[in-house]
């Protein structure tokens, strides 16, 4: 699964999709060929909503069906480097 997100903080888990796959023609007729997810993420012990950029929906549906069968977060780690 290849992703990209926005989020620069290193660290972080992933808790589930509150929403996705979402085309960006469906938020922005100006927006690049991709599709987004947003995300329950939790950063230093807080929880955000974050949005996790695709190229396919293929991509963005993996992450969905990861958290239709299990609890467990998508841990990612970052290096500082």
């Amino acid at each position: 699964m290849t992703y990209h997100s926005d989020l620069r903080k290193p660290n972080h888990k992933i808790w589930s999709v509150i929403e996705g796959p979402i085309h960006s023609n469906d938020i922005d007729e100006d927006e690049d060929d991709m599709y987004i997810n947003l995300c329950k993420v939790e950063i230093d012990g807080k929880i955000q909503h974050i949005e996790y950029y695709f190229k396919t929906r293929d991509d963005a549906y993996e992450m969905v069906k990861y958290f239709l069968t299990s609890i467990d977060p998508i841990e990612i780690e970052h290096d500082d480097d």
